[in-house]
């Protein structure tokens, strides 16, 4: 792999004591495996810390042609030689890479070599234009998010973080993904920019400035979005479309039971509920509806969902339908949660 990894550096200094080769050999060992100990995102930060600074980056002018003065072309070396490590470690560097971008937009980098600024970023990168000004516009909140919560959000979810970025400020908007992102994973779900949304349409116009509060707003925010726990303060509405709008998914393998095996109210396996002789209506209600949601649950099966999926033509109608299936269950997981205890 290293001499795959050192031939992708335009300079084509592949020394061992080479700037290039030592950053391609710290890739080569995080895509080997071979520092499975050492912390991702530290290794994303050393990436994105060794581009030169774009303050002392030269803007040139569009109508600039002229030759690249000796320190523009070591800037652009450099810079090419982490923007090509970022495309080899994938999708958990592309904000390394929109930094690297944005010095070579600002320095006009490509103007002896592209007849485009587009064409210079496709060569380079294998991506477009218009997808790298956007991965530009969010690098600086991603790679802070990723510094302080260690996780790297995707370009989706940090468009989402960006509109609470714009209207609480970017302690918030980092508060936001990682609060998010915990709670859907103790539910055994992910994180996607769907969820971050429905979230951040519920927050307030103002959240508490003192941090502790601020995180446990958001919390208390999330799970009752995601309908699971609320205060008593801000019940859930039982109308039956009260769900309108929040599109999330529902948590995969909820509960303790193996795929396969229903689990009733009582936290007991089995198909159906027996009736009691004498059962009160609105019980016979709920345990009827309970059979026919173990009979749906028996039916839509993981390889159902994969074979709606797999079939291009059908692509809008499956999601259609995809998504009025997650809001129904989120709907009656909702109601379920929030009725009184027995």
């Amino acid at each position: 792999m290293s001499s795959s990894i050192a031939s992708m550096f335009s300079s084509g200094d592949t020394t061992t004591d080479s700037p290039a080769s030592a950053v391609a050999a710290r890739t080569e060992a995080i895509l080997d495996g071979r520092q499975a100990a050492a912390d991702p995102i530290a290794s994303l930060k050393e990436l994105a810390d060794s581009l030169p600074s774009l303050d002392e980056i030269q803007a040139v002018g569009d109508d600039d042609t002229s030759e690249l003065t000796d320190k523009e072309r070591q800037q652009k070396d450099k810079t090419e030689s982490v923007i090509r490590t970022a495309v080899a470690t994938g999708n958990t560097a592309i904000w390394v890479i929109a930094q690297g971008l944005e010095r070579a937009a600002k320095g006009k980098w490509w103007r002896r070599s592209h007849s485009t600024y587009a064409e210079y970023v496709n060569d380079l990168t294998g991506r477009s234009a218009s997808y790298i000004r956007r991965l530009r516009s969010g690098a600086p909140l991603a790679l802070e998010t990723a510094a302080q919560t260690g996780r790297v959000p995707n370009p989706g979810q940090i468009e989402e973080t960006r509109k609470t970025q714009r209207q609480h400020g970017t302690e918030a908007a980092i508060l936001l993904f990682q609060v998010v992102s915990e709670v859907t994973e103790e539910l055994g779900d992910k994180t996607t920019a769907e969820t971050l949304e429905a979230v951040r349409k519920e927050l307030p116009p103002a959240l508490p400035e003192v941090p502790e509060q601020a995180r446990a707003a958001i919390e208390r925010i999330t799970r009752r979005t995601l309908g699971h726990g609320g205060g008593e303060d801000d019940p859930p509405s039982f109308e039956e479309d009260s769900n309108d709008g929040v599109r999330i998914r529902t948590p995969d393998g909820e509960g303790s039971a193996a795929e396969g095996q229903e689990v009733d109210g009582s936290g007991t396996e089995g198909d159906d509920i027996e009736d009691a002789e004498i059962v009160p209506e609105h019980l016979v209600t709920l345990k009827d509806a309970l059979k026919a949601l173990n009979t749906v649950n028996r039916a839509i099966t993981k390889d159902v969902f994969a074979q709606a999926a797999a079939d291009p033509d059908d692509a809008k109608e499956y999601e259609k339908v995809r998504q009025a299936i997650i809001k129904k269950a989120t709907a009656i997981r909702s109601k379920a949660l929030h009725a009184p205890q027995g």
